[in-house]
């Protein structure tokens, strides 16, 4: 059974600086040959921030992201799924700005497969604005799927939280 308990769950927060030397790079990586990415205050890639929170923490916060451990399992493959890029009013994001991301676990659901094994899916969206005014610059949406097999190991449920046993 997928972990529907997640839908609604706050991924928590993350501070990304948005830095040239990762721009440029990723940049280089899309096949970019204009050089427009390797310019001072350049714009990011349009599918940049999919990596802005691997690839430009300050170390603060730290969007938890989905309880990849408790989805792997025997029978369990895990795939990227679909991903989405809305850019706010004409904002598009900077290198030099500093970025904070909120996330969400939007919708988990499941679908059968014919061969008697099912997909799960999980959905996060998490909105970026800038640090300084709190206006949205980008949202982005990431669909992560498990195919699971006949027979497949189910989803590790997820530790109760013990803080609330406590008198």
């Amino acid at each position: 059974m997928a972990l529907f308990e997640l839908k609604g769950r706050d991924m928590g927060s993350q501070t990304v600086v948005i830095e040239r030397g990762p721009v440029k790079v990723f940049g280089e990586a899309i096949g970019d040959t204009t050089g427009t990415y390797a310019q001072a205050v350049a714009p990011v890639p349009p599918t940049f921030p999919f990596v802005m929170p691997y690839w430009g923490s300050m170390g603060q916060g730290g969007a938890a992201g989905l309880p990849i451990e408790n989805l792997r399992g025997k029978g369990r493959a895990i795939l990227h799924g679909e991903q989405e890029f809305i850019f706010f009013d004409g904002r598009w994001p900077h290198v030099g700005d500093v970025l904070v991301g909120r996330g969400v676990v939007s919708d988990v659901y499941e679908k059968p497969k014919s061969d008697g094994g099912k997909l799960e899916f999980y959905v996060t969206e998490t909105t970026w604005s800038h640090e300084a005014t709190g206006e949205p610059v980008c949202a982005t949406k990431f669909t992560l799927a498990i195919n699971c097999k006949p027979g497949a190991d189910e989803a590790t449920p997820l530790a109760q939280d013990s803080s609330s046993d406590s008198p």
